[in-house]
């Protein structure tokens, strides 16, 4: 099961990067031009990286990679550390493409799915997750 679990979401991982590359995109810089636009107002790389689930580090590779592709600005007031990151029109034209494009083809993924299987996988994963956590607490292999 695991096997298999690990198969699908390397292909599903695989193809969602390659349909997002085409944009000049990656699934944390999407998350983050969404992160922009559904708060309406410029955020702090610390709370994008929370958004995105990324390291304080990490974002700051995503950033300055958005930067340079123009979809984002910052604004750098005398304190670097309240650095205030906006979406530019540029990034803003591209969420809007490409989210109906992502939603048709997450759909497309599950079109084979009911809702309630769909649910059901839900929780099914929060359960496996929650098996992990576990697993991490009872570590079994040599440290």
């Amino acid at each position: 099961v695991l096997i298999q679990l690990i198969r699908v979401t390397h292909e599903v991982e695989h193809e969602l990067t390659s349909k997002l590359s085409y944009f000049g995109l990656s699934d944390r810089k999407y998350k983050i031009l969404l992160s922009l636009l559904n708060h309406e107002r410029p955020l702090n790389p610390s709370e994008l990286a929370d958004y995105a689930g990324v390291t304080r580090s990490t974002i700051t590779g995503l950033l300055d990679g958005l930067e340079k592709d123009e979809f984002i600005r910052k604004s750098m007031p005398e304190d670097r550390r309240k650095t205030a990151i906006h979406v530019t029109e540029k990034g803003r034209q591209v969420v809007n493409t490409l989210t109906p494009l992502y939603g048709t083809y997450i759909t497309n993924v599950f079109s084979k799915t009911t809702k309630e299987e769909q649910l059901l996988l839900m929780d099914l994963l929060e359960k496996i997750k929650s098996g992990l956590h576990y697993a991490k607490d009872h570590n079994v292999f040599p440290t």
